[in-house]
Formats: C-alpha cells, sequence, structure tokens
C-alpha cells in the first residue's frame, strides 16, 4: 500500500469505529466508507479488512478475537475486487478471498474466520436465485451465513460495494437480502453513499485525494454548442472536437518523454440496458464510419476498441499506458469499477435531455496515469463532450467546484433579427365561448 495520509489515515478510522460498533448489541450497525473515484477505496478496504484481524487479535478492548466477511458488488464489479484482494493477500496469506463455489456446501460449511466470501449482488437479490435457493444436494448462502454466526459464534462483517447501486428500485430487494442474512457489521462503500442515518461514517475528502496527486485536479464538461456545419452532423462534430483534444494530449505527453497514449472514451446513449437500441446502433455506426474514413481509426489497425455485451474487440492490454488503441466505443458494461489511468476524454451521447452531471459519471477519466501531476497543466484535467446543451447540463451542488463548462461564445458574422413584440387585448365583450 503506497504511503498516503489520507489513505492511512482513513484505514485507522475504519478499524477504529468497525471495534466500537462490533462490540454494540444487536445485529446490522451501518458504517459509512466515503471516498471519491481513484482514491484507492478497495486497497483501503483490503488494508483495513487485514488490520482489523490483527487488532481484533491484539487489543485488549476488542469485543472478539475473530470475524468472517462478505463482499457484495454489483455487475461483476465482484470479480474484480476478488482477485484484486487475491493479488493483495497472495504474499502475506493473512485473509483468504473465496468464491460461492470454493465453499463447503455441506451440512457443516461455514464462512471460516478470515475468509472473503465475494458476491454478485444480481446472483442473490432475486426469490429464485440458485444461490439462496434450499436445495438438498448444498446449502443456500442463507444456510452458510445462518451457521457461521449462531452455530459457530463468528461475527459476520458484509461490505456492500458501489453502494449508491443498490438504492431506487432495488431498494426493498436490498433490505430484504439483508435481512436474510443480518450481520453483525455492514460496511457501505461509495463515491456518492446513500445511507441517510448510518452508525458511523468515515470520509476520505476530493482535496486530499488531489494533493497527493492521485486523482485530476478538475473536470472540464464542454457542452455541445449550436453550429452550422453543412458537411458534419452533430455526432460527426463531437467526435471531431474530443479526437482533437486526445490528439493534442498525446502531444503534450509526447513533449514532456512520458509514454503515454491518452485514450478516448466515447459512450452510446445509456437508458440503463447494455443490450443495442436503435439510436445506439444509428450513432456506433456514424461513429465508426467516421473515425475510419476520415482518422484512419478503425479495429482492424488497434486504433479503436469495441465494448459491448455482444461485442468486444481489442479490449486486451486496454489499461496499459503504452497501449496504441486512440479510442474506445462502450455503453455500460465499463461505466463501474472499470480502472484505466490513461482515459483523458469522455464523450457522452445522451437522449437531448435534463442530465445531472457528478464525479461519479465522469469518474472513468479522473486517475492520473502515474499518481503525480505534470509541468502542462492540460495533463491535470480531464475533459468530457457531450450532445447535451448549455443550459440543460446540470451538475450535483457538492461537485461545483471540481467539474466546471466552458461558456459559449457567438460565431464571428451572424446576422442580427430584430423582432417587434406586439399586444392585443380584446374586449371581454367580444369572448364567447366558440370564440
Amino acid at each position: 500500500m503506497k504511503v498516503l495520509k489520507y489513505q492511512q489515515k482513513a484505514v485507522q478510522e475504519l478499524v477504529d469505529k468497525s471495534i466500537d460498533l462490533l462490540s454494540l448489541a444487536g445485529q446490522r450497525h451501518t458504517l459509512v466508507f466515503e471516498a471519491p473515484t481513484g482514491a484507492g477505496k478497495t486497497i483501503m478496504a483490503s488494508e483495513m479488512l487485514m488490520r482489523l484481524c490483527t487488532e481484533l487479535t491484539e487489543r485488549a478492548d476488542a469485543p472478539c478475537s475473530e470475524v468472517a466477511f462478505m463482499w457484495i458488488a454489483p455487475n461483476k464489479l465482484h470479480e474484480q475486487s476478488y482477485f484484486k484482494m487475491k493479488t493483495f493477500f497472495t504474499e502475506t496469506r493473512e485473509l483468504h478471498p473465496v468464491v460461492y463455489d470454493d465453499m463447503d456446501h455441506s451440512a457443516n460449511g461455514y464462512i471460516h474466520p478470515g475468509e472473503i466470501l465475494f458476491v454478485n449482488w444480481e446472483s442473490i437479490n432475486k426469490d429464485n436465485a440458485l444461490m439462496i435457493r434450499d436445495t438438498e444436494q448444498s446449502a443456500s448462502l442463507y444456510d452458510l451465513t445462518r451457521r457461521t454466526q449462531i452455530e459457530q459464534e463468528i461475527p459476520l462483517i458484509v461490505i456492500i460495494d458501489e453502494e449508491h447501486m443498490f438504492a431506487g428500485k432495488n431498494a426493498k430487494k436490498s433490505e430484504k437480502v439483508l435481512q436474510n442474512i443480518q450481520p453483525k457489521l455492514e460496511i457501505r462503500i461509495s463515491a456518492t453513499p446513500i445511507t441517510a442515518h448510518p452508525d458511523e461514517k468515515v470520509t476520505v475528502h476530493r482535496q486530499h485525494v488531489i494533493e497527493e496527486q492521485m486523482i485530476k485536479e478538475g473536470v472540464v464538461i464542454n457542452p455541445a454548442l449550436d453550429f452550422s456545419t453543412p458537411e458534419m452532423s452533430l455526432t460527426q462534430h463531437l467526435v471531431s472536437l474530443a479526437l482533437k483534444k486526445r490528439n493534442e494530449l498525446a502531444e503534450a505527453y509526447k513533449r514532456l518523454g512520458v509514454n503515454i497514449n491518452p485514450l478516448l472514451l466515447i459512450q452510446l446513449p445509456n437508458d440503463g440496458s447494455e443490450s443495442m437500441s436503435t439510436e445506439d446502433t444509428s450513432i456506433k455506426d456514424e461513429v465508426t464510419l467516421y473515425l475510419d474514413t476520415i482518422h484512419g481509426i478503425n479495429t482492424t489497425n488497434n486504433r479503436l476498441a469495441v465494448w459491448l455485451s455482444g461485442e468486444k474487440v481489442n479490449v486486451d492490454g486496454l489499461e496499459q499506458n503504452d497501449n496504441m488503441t486512440e479510442a474506445l466505443l462502450f455503453k455500460q458494461a465499463i461505466a463501474l469499477g472499470w480502472d484505466c489511468p490513461r482515459a483523458a476524454v469522455l464523450l457522452i451521447f445522451r437522449k437531448i435531455e435534463s442530465f445531472t452531471f457528478g464525479a461519479q459519471t465522469v469518474g472513468r477519466i479522473l486517475r492520473m496515469p502515474e499518481q503525480k501531476f505534470y509541468q502542462d497543466d492540460r495533463l491535470n484535467k480531464g475533459y468530457v463532450y457531450t450532445n447535451i446543451s448549455q443550459n440543460l447540463v446540470k451538475i450535483e451542488p457538492e461537485d461545483m467546484d471540481y467539474l466546471s463548462t466552458i461558456h459559449t461564445i457567438r460565431r464571428e458574422n451572424l446576422c442580427n433579427v430584430s423582432l417587434q413584440s406586439e399586444y392585443c387585448e380584446r374586449p371581454a365583450i367580444g369572448r364567447k365561448r366558440l370564440g
């Protein structure tokens, strides 16, 4: 773990508050951990779990000597966290990350002390989900958690990663699952947590992460301008602007002698589904044709990558700083938990409606590729382009100082149009039903 003040401070706070909550009577005490994207939440969580196990065995005020863990994450983020922690604990072997298939499913199976069971949220939040279904052949997840806490008397700590994803339409399902598990402690992790009144909270402030040069010092949102370019559509115009910025940053890295190839992310309209709509397909075809015919960027020469639910091209090694791919076309598959520090420009196609920007939205372009700032200040910022006009863009209040917009300017040689305003009031006597 890199020695960063904010990380060390947050880890110790998490350990201390976890021990305090474990000492309380009852179940389901909540600890919220809020940290901005790019701060290293998974690394801090790994260090915290390891230190917690150590301090429980060493501290005289510890309410117990051992605990078991369950890590719940949405989509396939649990796999990413599992492999990260498996690597993290390879040398120390202080904790043992496992998945459901690794467990003992006999009548004696339970989550052992020091084990971290990684679970995909979508595999347990449905009533007929296989993992929670009672069968004669294997123990359900609820069997394992019950035996762990009641029969073995081992306190269970559930870590809920990207906790904000479990709200809205999933809130009732989330609550039902946690009610069935009844953990001693719930540690809820997110850049934008939604738990209203937790028992305890640990916050990593964005300013401290910026000061350690882990994330960019700001993000510039450049809403699309009204324009009249006969030879270009709005889609092509946006791609042209975003690609021009990517090339500008690439040249800046080159002048500094830094071997980093900045990546342009192009996101298709996101309607909450990974499946391709007619609008998605239309924009995808126009973008790929424009990139290929005008700029010579395509999947054949590896300068373009595609990451869609039914199509993945040139995605291996995409995260490496010197990877030759210049643009990635995606929908929402990579929007959560994907680490690619060289990603520098984001083009978001949305339906033309009001849209609120926050650091969570642009999280994929926040990381500094070498965890340090550069002499060329352009490389210390992220850039976002969108087809939503300036007056429809809203910014989350807490992100006002971090996200900024470029104001529009008038094109030269415009002819003013003057319209005379008139108001005519009809006499009341002339107003009739049919009139």
